[in-house]
């Protein structure tokens, strides 16, 4: 019988600095996907977001978001466009709620949009999307994540539940002064997971 996730205070640091990482919780396991897996779910959700909803644009939230989004786009014959709301900079987590960085384009007015995202954790930053493509005048807006862990806000529509460790294929391996690396996030609870 597989035990439950073991799961981190997400609230508090080792050094008692408040945690902002909606993300940052142990895990049991790691599901390394590579890009057969990605298109895999891409296809699985495609069919499904088509049957019962078929938006008339997709969009991305940059930065991991576009990537799925821009798959999907392609997949369901779509537009796609960006939006970039982060709790990050330069790939650290600086604030505790996402922030609206790059806004939505006017053209979502009066169309039904299809919101996409990597994973689902919190929902801030798919709330927040959402919001936006309202305030732009959307339709109707649904959204579609790639990953949900099991205790995360819940998108319309998601590939795969897990409270696994995620690798994604796209920044398994980042540049680092000129050498590739393991991506620090990664290879973090990679480590944890070795101690054990």
């Amino acid at each position: 019988m597989p035990r439950p996730p073991r799961r981190r205070d997400r609230s508090a640091k080792k050094d008692g600095a408040m945690n902002l990482d909606p993300y940052a919780h142990g895990h049991d396991q790691v599901i390394q996907l590579g890009w057969e897996g990605v298109m895999r779910i891409c296809r699985e959700l495609a069919v499904q977001i088509q049957s019962e909803f078929d938006p008339d644009q997709i969009v991305g939230v940059a930065k991991a978001g576009v990537i799925p989004a821009a798959i999907l786009a392609s997949m369901l014959r779509k537009d796609f466009y960006p939006i970039r709301l982060s709790r990050r900079e330069k790939d650290r987590v600086v604030r505790g709620k996402p922030r609206l960085l790059v806004p939505l384009t006017e053209d979502v007015q009066g169309k039904k949009v299809l919101i996409v995202d990597e994973i689902s954790a919190s929902g801030d930053t798919l709330k927040l999307a959402v919001q936006e493509a309202k305030k732009k005048g959307a339709r109707k807006v649904k959204t579609a994540t790639l990953y949900v862990h099991q205790d995360s806000f819940k998108p319309n529509w998601y590939g795969l539940m897990s409270d696994a460790l995620i690798i994604q294929p796209w920044d398994f391996e980042v540049l680092d002064d000129g050498e590739w690396v393991i991506h620090p996030e990664y290879q973090e609870e990679l480590d944890r997971q070795t101690r054990g």
